[in-house]
């Protein structure tokens, strides 16, 4: 980092309290924001006012459900580079039981904080939050704007950032950092997903005179015999690692003593670069081509649940480069570079002709957590990651 933007980065290091941080996230974790009734407009006001208390205007954009909605906010320009800071404010439900400390008291213990939606992702957000406040209260001078979005509903059906995407299209967005966990890695990749549905068609029967019917259930088998030992066009990924096909549900017949008559099943996909998802479905046609011309009685069809791509930045590209070298002027070290299975908002936002902007993922916590019992954040993460979200936006978005 040159000398110039490393004393605009200790001017905002200057302005950052700790332990309001810390205080911050407590807050937005005891907010529950999980479905059925998600409530994401009440985490919404406690970032605004937050934002308030540093002369921030943040605008709250009610959704058509209930108590549920978006918030934006901007410092800097209009013109010029434009910087996306995001994260979602709804969380999964706690769970009933194995909870050793009240899912919602933000308990503290050491180095870690306990709770629902702590490393997912509010304690993420939370450090989003802080970082641009501090931007603004020192007053560094940006050359485009940062904004930060925060989404309702990502952990279900994106359901808020499709509407902010609808509302305000997104060709103005140039690249994009979303909090969640990534566990001091700077995560460029996120494997894209496939959700596929499968129906297949029979004829009901008694088992005793089983060949007056067709049995739905042993020709889904069929197909999988030959579908699930896919060969996919790229075998690996480095940061991402191998492909992934899944039969994750399957449901037929209704009684003992009769042939199905219907069978539905579900496949999860995930892929990494360079695989097209088109390429995917074409072979599924092929398959089911061929066990129809194998077999008159062979009836199957599939929808699209999913069809998120797979995402990734280039290491070289200037807003990677901004967060190596913020970690590194922060940390002594640069974070090093990371994939993640899971998919974010970032695939709810792309241009007009199909392109995503740059995409980083980088937040306190480790992603293994997310969802399960006793999920917990290290603070001292907490802190790093408002420290380098701070960096990450002087080196791109302010002059040399």
């Amino acid at each position: 980092m040159i000398q110039k933007r490393k004393d605009l980065l200790d001017r905002c290091l200057a302005c950052l309290d700790e332990q309001e941080l810390i205080d911050f996230t407590r807050e937005l974790i005891q907010i529950q924001s999980f479905p059925p009734a998600y409530n994401e407009r009440d985490v919404a006001l406690a970032i605004q006012k937050k934002f308030a208390e540093y002369g921030i205007d943040a605008v709250i954009e009610d959704l058509d459900q209930p108590n549920r909605a978006n918030l934006r906010a901007s410092i800097g320009q209009e013109e010029g580079t434009h910087l996306v800071f995001s994260g979602h404010m709804d969380t999964v439900p706690p769970v009933d039981t194995g909870w050793d400390r009240d899912p919602f008291g933000a308990q503290i213990e050491g180095n870690y904080m306990y709770g629902r939606g702590t490393g997912d992702m509010k304690a993420g957000d939370a450090a989003l939050i802080l970082a641009m406040c501090c931007l603004k209260k020192a007053g560094i001078p940006l050359s485009g704007k940062l904004s930060f979005v925060a989404t309702a509903g990502e952990e279900v059906d994106m359901y808020g950032s499709k509407a902010y995407a609808k509302a305000h299209g997104t060709d103005d967005i140039d690249a994009m950092v979303i909090a969640e966990a990534s566990d001091e890695k700077i995560i460029v990749a996120e494997k894209g997903a496939l959700w596929l549905k499968f129906t297949a068609y029979g004829k009901a029967a008694h088992p005793g005179v089983s060949w007056e019917g067709v049995n739905a259930l042993l020709n889904t088998l069929k197909f999988y015999e030959k579908f699930r030992h896919y060969q996919f066009a790229k075998e690996a990924d480095p940061f991402l690692g191998a492909n992934t096909l899944n039969v994750t549900t399957m449901h037929a017949g209704t009684i003992t003593n009769a042939l199905p008559e219907i069978c539905v099943s579900t496949v999860d996909i995930r892929t990494i670069p360079d695989i097209s998802h088109d390429d995917i479905l074409r072979d599924v046609d092929n398959v089911l081509d061929e066990l129809r011309a194998a077999d008159p009685d062979f009836k199957m069809e599939y929808e699209i649940l999913n069809n998120s791509p797979c995402l990734s930045t280039d290491l070289d590209d200037p807003l990677t480069q901004a967060a190596f070298d913020a970690s590194e002027t922060l940390f002594g070290k640069k974070w090093e570079p990371s994939g993640v299975f899971f998919y974010t908002d970032a695939v709810s936002l792309p241009h007009s002709d199909g392109s995503y902007a740059p995409l980083l993922i980088i937040g306190p916590g480790k992603a293994s957590r997310n969802h399960k019992v006793n999920e917990c954040v290290e603070i001292d993460q907490i802190i790093e990651c408002a420290k380098l979200y701070m960096g990450t936006a002087i080196n791109y978005l302010t002059e040399a």
